[in-house]
Parts: C-alpha cells; structure tokens; sequence
C-alpha cells in the first residue's frame, strides 16, 4: 500500500503542488475563503506526507476534510486519500476546480467565466473576500503567462455577473509581474504594513486580521533580501508576533505557540528591544491560555533582560504579567511589588507611548489601573473594589472595540469579587449581562479566561444552593469567540 500514490498526490503533482510550501499556499488560501478563522491552519509537513503516504485509515479532521473538499470539487476527503485509480482521474488531463475542461480560446474562456461565476452563485459560495496571494511560480514563463491571462478574464466576466466578485488572485498576480519591471514595495512600504497592521489588531476583528496577515507574511519572505537588514528583520518580527498574538487571542492555542516559536527567532535577529516585546507579549497572552506559569515567568525574564529594565512598552508589558503569574501562584507580596515597579516605570515612558490608545504600541493609563484590577481581584485584596471602579472610570464612552473588549474584562472583576464573597446569584448574573451586552463576536481569550473565573471562584459552601445557575452560565461560556 505504502507504493501506492494516492489521488491526493496524483492531483497535487497535475497542479505543481506537491512541495508542502507550495501546498501550504494553496490551502491557506482557500481555507481563508471557507472560513476565516481557518486561515493558517495548513497542515505540517508530517501531516501532509501521511496524506499522501496511502496509509492514512482515518479521515482528517473535520477542518482539514472542508477545505480539501473545496480543493478538489466532486471528490470526498475519503476519496483524495484511498490510492489512485487511473480508470476514475485518468493522468495527464487536468481539471479545473468545476472539473470541466479549459477553455482553449478567448471567447471560450468568457464563455467559461460566466459558467464558473453562474455555479458560484448557485452554491452561495460567490467569493467576496479573496485574499491576495502571491505566486511562487515564475510569473514570464509562457504557460503561466497564459494562466495568468486566462485567469483576468476570467475575473473580468465575473465582474459583469456580480459587482461583489472580484479577480483579486489574477490581480495580484498580475502586480507580481509589474513589480519585476518597477521593483516590489521597500523596506518603508513593509515598515508602513506593520504599522497599519498595530492598528488593525486594536480595531479590527481578529479572524479577518489572521487572514490578512497570513498572506502578507508570506509575500514578506517572497521579497525579504537574504542578507538582510536589521530593519527587515524587525518587520518580519513584528508581523510574526501580530499573527501569534491575533491566533492565541482567537482561541487558536496550538498555532499560537508554534508562531511565537517563529516571533522569537525572528526578533533574535531584529536586535533586544525586539526580543523584549516578543517576550512580553507573549507572556501575557500566554497568561489567559493558560501557559505553564514557571513558562510565563521566564518569559517575563527574558523580556528584563532584553529592555535592561529600562522604561519602555515591553518592560511594563513584563512587569504586568509578572504580576498577575505571582497573584496566581499566590505570592501577593511578590505580585504587589511588581505592580508598584509597572508604576514607577510608567512614570517614566516618553508621551508617544502613553497617549497611544489606538495600537497595540500604546499603553495608556487605562491598561495600568486594568493590570492593578486585576491583580487585586486574583488576590481577593479588600482595594480590589477601588481598583475596579476606578478602571471602568477610565475607559471613556464610544472606545474602540478593543477598549471595550478591555472595559468588559474589568467588570467580570466585579462579578468575581462578588462571586467570591458570598453573593453568587447577583455575580454571576452580572458576568451573564456582560457577556451579552459585548457580544459574541468579541469574547477573546482574555475575555473567556476573566468569564471563567467568575464562576471558578464560586464557594463550595454555596455550590450546591446555586447549581442550576452556574450550569446555565457555563453553557453560556461555550459560545463560540469571535474577533
């Protein structure tokens, strides 16, 4: 069985896919069109060679089995892994994603157009937001060349179907082969890239961020120099730290680590303020997964180390999640000094960076008093009250999504030390109004984790008399996290 090629393969070799990097493209390219929280979650290059191995007896997962389904239409998940069959696919005939025949001529190809976009909108699948993706292949080769001019016009028809359709790949493609002639963005273009991309991750949802970023770090390494320059290096690090931090704010913990693994590479070669903030970042996301707290607490180290302590973004980020990891190993003096330090050094940070409110740059006074109420209330400390009133206070009405993702998180502090101190049904009840008064759409991971402490910190002596609520609200935190 094991010489057997399967029909995953076979296709896959038709279309020049078969190198994992070539197939990672494709399918992260298509899962982003099935469902944008499936953006980057190609399988490993193990997974893929296992696949095509013919000795796979299971199915993939169900995300794995969607997307590799709208790869190859008319063929099942079982179907593209069992062993080719030359009398089902006969070799050498390619197919297109309709399994129809190309189209030969230009008024074939419009003719083809119109079908393809007529299916399209028959399945409800018309593609509204396809993401740019950059070809690896050699966009002066003649084959691909024709590929390239049947693939516009293509688009164009669709253009005159729907107005919501348009030929982005083609388009992108098409840039490709400009930028040989002009030359492709600069390091300024990319530095402006990540910069948006600071903002985005405040105001935007975070699946569609993922998406996004996906396809940009990919056309990073398409373009980066191979000697490159501290300040290439800097944005690849940035825009790698973005993604991790946006899958494990998602709920995508596993991809999550695997791309912080990659941040920290890439900031070892970007310089120590660039390490410093991959660490710190990564602390406190890792705090809400929830990481291993000694893991937490080297992180947090590092950081010190990399910023030398001095006043920046990354050593208050640091000392926040120092901390918070102390208040949950029940250290409150330990917690209560790093607090008093995240305030001195706070003193000390220039007005670019406490009056920024609108990135993930900024750390305005906002996110200080949310660090003091939080800790406070992990501790039961008696000023946990104060603490959190004056954090709301400081959170102005009309706040980006962001600021009221932060607001949110605060007054689950509020439902926790009521909670805690005997008044269960009016907590909880509370925490419930929240969570649904911020929506769906915006229950992160930081939210999720404060929600979920509410209830874990419900007295055992009360348990009992409030079982039917705390079910009720536990079902409540299975709704599914958005941005």
């Amino acid at each position: 069985m094991s010489s057997q090629r399967t029909l995953l393969k076979v296709l896959l070799t038709n279309r020049h896919l078969q190198s994992h990097r070539a197939f990672s493209i494709e399918y992260n390219k298509i899962a982003s069109r099935v469902d944008k929280m499936l953006a980057g979650t190609a399988p490993s290059r193990e997974q893929l060679n296992r696949w095509l191995s013919g000795k796979v007896k299971t199915v993939p997962r169900p995300e794995h089995c969607r997307v590799l389904e709208r790869m190859f239409p008319g063929h099942s998940a079982a179907d593209l892994l069992s062993a080719y069959d030359p009398q089902i696919v006969p070799l050498g005939v390619p197919r297109t994603s309709r399994e129809e025949e190309a189209p030969t001529n230009r008024r074939e190809t419009f003719q083809f157009g119109a079908r393809t976009m007529a299916a399209e909108d028959v399945g409800g699948q018309a593609n509204t937001d396809r993401q740019p993706v950059v070809s690896s292949a050699r966009p002066h080769d003649a084959m691909d060349m024709e590929e390239l001019r049947r693939q516009l016009l293509i688009g164009i028809v669709g253009l005159g179907a729907t107005a919501a359709f348009a030929p982005l790949d083609g388009l992108e493609r098409l840039r490709t082969v400009v930028d040989q002639g002009l030359g492709g963005p600069d390091l300024a273009d990319w530095e402006e890239r990540a910069w948006e991309y600071a903002h985005r991750m405040v105001s935007h949802p975070l699946p569609q961020v993922i998406g996004d970023l996906s396809v940009d770090i990919l056309a990073l390494q398409e373009i980066m120099p191979k000697q490159r320059a501290t300040g290439w290096a800097r944005v690849n690090a940035e825009m790698m730290m973005f993604l991790a931090y946006a899958l494990g704010s998602a709920g995508h913990i596993r991809q999550s680590h695997h791309w912080w693994s990659s941040a920290r590479r890439a900031a070892a070669a970007a310089g120590d303020d660039m390490v410093a903030l991959v660490a710190s970042f990564e602390a406190i996301l890792g705090l809400y997964e929830p990481r291993p707290l000694p893991l937490i607490l080297a992180r947090v180290d590092s950081a010190l180390k990399a910023s030398r302590g001095m006043p920046c973004h990354a050593t208050t980020k640091a000392l926040g999640a120092r901390a918070h990891a102390l208040a949950l190993m029940g250290d409150r003096q330990g917690s209560f000094e790093a607090l008093d330090e995240q305030a001195r050094v706070y003193k000390l940070l220039p007005g670019s960076i406490t009056d920024d409110e609108v990135s993930v740059w900024g750390w305005p006074v906002q996110r200080l008093l949310h660090t003091r109420s939080l800790v406070y209330t992990l501790a039961g400390y008696p000023a946990a009250g104060q603490a959190q009133q004056d954090s709301i206070a400081a959170y102005a009405p009309g706040r980006s999504r962001h600021a009221a993702r932060q607001s949110a998180q605060v007054h689950l502090h509020v439902a926790t030390s009521a909670v805690r101190s005997g008044d269960v049904s009016e907590g909880l009840a509370y925490a419930r109004r929240t969570l649904e008064l911020l929506g769906t759409d915006d229950v992160t991971s930081f939210v999720l984790h404060a929600a979920s402490t509410v209830v874990a910190v419900v007295p055992q002596n009360e348990l009992r008399a409030h079982l039917p609520a705390v079910i009720e609200y536990r079902e409540k935190l299975a709704l599914p996290r958005g941005s």
